[in-house]
């Protein structure tokens, strides 16, 4: 738990995460010696080679962590997120779709990838209906993908308090957009589309 706390620092840019990146690494590593057989462990284990863009090492510990259990309904939603957003789409959001409809108490990041999901196939109003559907307090990533979809869409003046929101929550946004989307999104034609929705939208990137 505390090597994913470490990588979600790392992944979102929280202030006094500098050391993080090196955190996730060190701890996941302990963590998979303990306790190799743990589902969880296993997951975060993968998730330091989704951070570090090693795909096929990553590839080969998710399935490995979705062979412990395939069919845990929480656990098998996060393999899915991942999966997706390193471009196994349509696998990804088959295991998305069965942790939603398996639990009812599924965390709200997933919309992260079921909105990029449709995004990437040009569905913007269906995009938009999940990314409304991301509602994190406090975190960027839910107005960034909504603002993405309206600049889509034409709604400009829709996006503009989603931009707004987005400058609080994450300042240096703009400057950092690139840098910040691809620590999730792994295809570079998509991190590119949706920084052209966002310019769309207008942000100045």
């Amino acid at each position: 738990m505390l090597a994913s706390l470490n990588g979600t620092r790392y992944e979102l840019d929280l202030p006094d995460s500098t050391n993080a990146l090196e955190k996730l690494v060190e701890l996941s590593d302990k963590a998979i010696e303990l306790e190799p057989q743990d589902q969880l462990v296993r997951i975060v284990h993968a998730w330091r080679f989704f951070v570090l863009n090693q795909k096929e090492k990553f590839l080969i510990e998710i399935e490995k962590a979705l062979d412990l259990n395939p069919n845990s309904p929480f656990r098998i939603g996060a393999i899915g997120f991942f999966l997706s957003l390193y471009g196994e789409w349509e696998k990804g959001k088959q295991l998305l779709d069965k942790a939603m409809k398996q639990n009812m108490g599924f965390p709200s990041w997933y919309y992260g990838a079921t909105t990029v999901y449709y995004y990437r196939l040009n569905e913007f109003e269906k995009a938009y209906e999940e990314a409304i559907k991301y509602d994190i307090p406090g975190l960027f990533w839910g107005p960034m993908l909504r603002a993405a979809t309206l600049g889509q869409l034409g709604r400009r003046s829709d996006a503009e308090v989603q931009i707004a929101n987005l400058k609080v929550l994450k300042p240096d946004f703009e400057s950092k957009a690139r840098y910040l989307i691809s620590r999730y999104v792994k295809e570079d034609e998509l991190v590119e589309k949706i920084i052209e929705g966002l310019k769309k939208a207008g942000l100045k990137i």
